[in-house]
């Protein structure tokens, strides 16, 4: 007789530790799956989270393209061509000479290729103040000789000293900075120098247009870094980021931070005929007539339309020997959306596009 045995075997032992090892590693699998399932859907969520936010923030500016325009002989979109300058201060814009791009369109696309667009929205009052009504406007009285600093006007109470004043008459518009008002003499001096920085120097606009009686004088406030007030909305494609520049603060923003992990910025003109709001083309800023569109144009932009791409910060890094595979393709329903210039792993993240028409309505109503 054989007492019996009690306790396992070595066999049964390293058996149960197999079957352990094996569950313990079904459920790692589990939890690392789950996990990684659980950051895509999270980080996707922050990809909407921020196309949404960072969409409402554009739209809400270029809503507002325009504000402080008014149409009818003081409209500042009849100025085909204008004349500014800046002796260098800070406060138009730091540079020294005649100033080329001095435009008053409400709003301006720049296209940027195969890269990310900008967008230019430009303002005639300050867009951070509830009334967007300039100083005031009256007419020039006398002919505007030459070499002078002032204006005959007929209401010199329209202007206050520290207003820019523009100048316009059949096409041609000056800016000005009002240094003195003279009420009893009804004229306005724009002399250069301290606090005329806006005024050029004696000869140095000799062949500037030389006003006659009945040309409007419009009086407005200045930016802190230029004439309108202008924000700017661009993609930096090194840091992903979209960037807002805002001269409305005093000092100016250059590139703050709208929003991070955003792709690309694409937009297009709705346009209508002439004399007409209702829009029956969309252009690019790359077709023919519409990379730099004239001041007829301008009245004609009545909408824009904008597709914005963001990213997930998640990286989903592809099996051992196969390529990204986390998105394949980048579609919107217009925007042409070019991955030429993304990182080269641009696969391994998720995206969401937005797209959305915003009207431009103080060109609507204004009918600027």
């Amino acid at each position: 007789m054989h007492s019996s045995q009690k306790g396992f075997t070595l066999i049964e032992v390293m058996v149960g530790l197999v079957i352990g090892m094996l569950g313990t590693l079904i459920v790692a699998q589990a939890f690392t799956n789950n996990e990684a399932r659980k950051r895509a859907t999270t980080s996707s969520a922050d990809a909407q989270a921020n196309g949404a936010i960072a969409l409402y923030m554009l739209e809400r500016d270029t809503k507002a393209a325009g504000w402080g325009m008014a149409a009818g002989p003081n409209s500042y979109s009849g100025c085909i061509k204008t004349y500014a300058y800046c002796d260098k201060s800070a406060s138009c814009g730091g540079v020294e000479g005649p100033l080329a791009d001095v435009n008053f369109a409400p709003l301006l696309i720049k296209d940027g290729g195969s890269k990310p667009d900008t967008l230019t929205i430009q303002y005639f009052a300050d867009p951070n103040l509830s009334s967007a009504l300039p100083s005031g406007s009256t007419t020039v009285r006398k002919k505007m000789p030459l070499p002078s600093s002032e204006l005959d006007v007929a209401n010199p109470a329209a202007c206050s000293e520290g207003d820019l004043a523009l100048v316009s008459q059949a096409g041609n518009c000056t800016v000005m900075k009002i240094t003195e008002v003279q009420d009893k003499a009804s004229r306005l001096q724009h002399n250069a120098g301290v606090h005329g920085e806006y005024n050029p120097p004696a000869g140095t606009a000799a062949d500037w247009p030389k006003y006659q009686p009945g040309a409007n004088v419009t009086c407005f406030k200045p930016a802190s870094n230029g004439p309108v007030f202008r924000k700017v909305y661009s993609v930096n494609s090194a840091t992903h980021d979209l960037e807002r520049s805002d001269n409305s603060l005093n000092p100016a923003v250059v590139n703050e931070l709208v929003m991070s992990e955003v792709i690309d910025l694409q937009a297009q003109y709705g346009v209508a005929p002439v004399d007409s709001q209702t829009i029956n083309a969309w252009v690019s800023a790359a077709d023919a007539g519409w990379d730099n569109p004239t001041p007829a144009s301008w009245s004609r932009i009545k909408a824009i339309r904008v597709a914005l791409v963001t990213r997930s910060s998640q990286y989903e890094k592809p099996p051992a020997g196969e390529s990204c595979k986390a998105t394949t393709s980048l579609k919107s329903s217009w925007a042409a959306i070019k991955t030429d210039n993304y990182p080269s792993d641009w696969g391994c993240y998720r995206y969401q596009v937005y797209e959305t028409v915003i009207p431009l309505r103080n060109v609507i109503w204004g009918r600027i």
